[in-house]
């Protein structure tokens, strides 16, 4: 069946999105972001299927079209030509006949092999999950593309892999096996495909010639990998590539996946994984738990890359849903927003292996300056910044601190409500304290301090930077080893910020306040 653009629901967008023009991206009620991607309405969880096709970038998203909360999951779909501005567009993978649309990943058949387009016109390929309520199964699906991604056709001969085939390797009776990660591997001539087994803490391997019928080929499981957390567990969503090593002619082999339980936050988190790969069996590298998380905040959850990306760009991009929360957070029309996409990149820094992000640079392009400082020293006794204001913000730090002092940057202050990130000397440690961001009251998790550490080898001159938008904040200190990503809800009012330090002094090599508007 294909999925036509249909055009009420074209224009139902339309209309929202002439809506908030008029009345403006930050409502006090509704806590809509200013330029990260958010649904037009409705529920968002995970992105899927992250793919760029010529000039265009696609985002797929784990959705809810009918209601504000977790059900009826569908793949959702937006593209872009920059990755910051977006077209909402229809459903592109709906429930159908009582099965739903879980967690999955995209891939161009460029060769053709599946047989479910021409060598003219190859195939793009979707790889789902689909959950059936009624019996709580889920198997793994097929569906796919002839123009460019613009509509969907499910497979006639679905699943591609039923439970009855993955029971062996499914402690569950294949009732827990999902997120299909896949891709063509090269040198073994066969389609890859990595499972998720939910609280098994573990992933399975299979393959394929014609992305259609699969074999079990390998498991891995936290028992084969040194130094894994035992505390890590309920591994989901994996996503699985190459990365070079900056400063080496290495590259690695990487997965990088999402366990429900056990991250430095609590709560979901993302962490990456490094080691072989030859095709049918992954050997993880041993764990070393400072390098192990990508974000060390609450919310960066289920993140994936975008594939297909040309070697000419050369980037590997990430992002994921800002929310570890369900319902509870106080937005009335929507719920869930992308985090700003990401460069993943590796790179030994004092021994030790890190991963590196930082917002893509098509953020550049839509920013303004609006306050800018050079080598000065901040005392104890002084306050920067307090006259510039702005709830949509790119803040870059540069500066190196006296031995035991701290470094504070309130953003979103106003009244009795801030939130601080700070820099600690003491122990080479960012962190982002929520304790007084505006609304905490709507979950359990959703107040207290985030903190991670810095690569000793980046303490000397410190790098911070802070995207700022109306109910998030994402921190990028060192060369991007430490991250924290968190949601906050203050009121429209709170848009003030401060520089100050305590402790000691600290020579600002500069300080820079971008204001971003799409």
């Amino acid at each position: 069946m294909i999925f036509p653009i249909f055009p009420k629901i074209t224009m139902k967008i339309k209309a929202l999105s002439l809506l908030w023009t008029l009345i403006g991206p930050a409502v006090a009620d509704d806590y809509r972001p200013a330029f990260h991607f958010c649904p037009a309405e409705n529920w968002m969880n995970e992105p899927n299927g992250l793919i760029k096709i010529d000039s265009t970038w696609h985002l797929f998203y784990q959705a809810d079209p009918n209601q504000n909360v977790w059900g009826n999951e569908s793949w959702a779909h937006a593209n872009s030509t920059d990755l910051l501005h977006w077209d909402h567009l229809p459903i592109a993978i709906p429930v159908e006949n009582g099965i739903e649309s879980f967690t999955g990943t995209t891939y161009y058949d460029s060769n053709n092999t599946s047989g479910l387009g021409t060598s003219a016109n190859p195939p793009y390929l979707a790889f789902f999950t689909g959950y059936t309520e009624s019996n709580e199964t889920q198997d793994q699906r097929l569906a796919y593309s002839k123009d460019l991604g613009a509509t969907w056709v499910k497979y006639g001969n679905n699943p591609i892999i039923g439970t009855s085939q993955e029971a062996p390797h499914d402690t569950s009776g294949g009732l827990e096996s999902r997120d299909p990660k896949v891709f063509f591997h090269d040198p073994l001539g066969k389609w890859v495909m990595v499972l998720a087994h939910g609280g098994q803490d573990k992933m399975t391997f299979w393959t394929s010639s014609n992305a259609k019928s699969w074999t079990w080929v390998s498991d891995l499981s936290a028992s084969q990998i040194e130094g894994f957390p035992p505390n890590v567990t309920g591994w989901e969503v994996p996503d699985m590539f190459q990365l070079p090593i900056q400063g080496t002619d290495e590259t690695t082999w990487v997965i990088i996946f999402t366990p429900a339980q056990g991250s430095p936050a609590g709560g979901n988190g993302v962490l990456g994984l490094t080691g072989s790969f030859d095709g049918k069996t992954f050997v993880a590298d041993p764990v070393d738990n400072a390098t192990l998380w990508l974000d060390y905040g609450r919310d960066f959850d289920g993140a994936l890359s975008w594939v297909n990306v040309p070697t000419s760009d050369g980037r590997r991009i990430i992002a994921a849903v800002m929310n570890s929360y369900g319902s509870n957070p106080p937005t009335t029309t929507w719920k869930g927003l992308l985090s700003i996409p990401r460069t993943l990149t590796l790179k030994e820094i004092d021994s030790k292996r890190y991963f590196l992000q930082q917002p893509i640079a098509e953020l550049d392009k839509i920013e303004t300056s609006l306050a800018s400082i050079q080598n000065q020293t901040l005392t104890p006794n002084q306050t920067l910044l307090s006259s510039v204001h702005g709830s949509s913000l790119d803040i870059r730090l540069v500066f190196s601190i006296d031995p035991g002092a701290t470094l504070s940057l309130a953003v979103r202050k106003g009244g009795s409500e801030q939130t601080v990130i700070r820099y600690l000397q003491s122990n080479s440690t960012v962190l982002v304290d929520r304790t007084a961001s505006g609304d905490t009251s709507y979950d359990p998790a959703a107040g207290g301090i985030h903190s991670a550490q810095l690569a000793q080898g980046n303490t000397e001159t410190v790098h911070i930077r802070a995207i700022v938008d109306t109910c998030s904040v994402e921190v990028f200190g060192g060369q991007g080893e430490a991250v924290i990503s968190d949601l906050i809800f203050p009121s429209d009012s709170s848009d003030g910020l401060s520089l100050e330090v305590t402790g000691g002094t600290a020579a600002l090599q500069s300080v820079e306040v971008y204001s971003v508007t799409l």
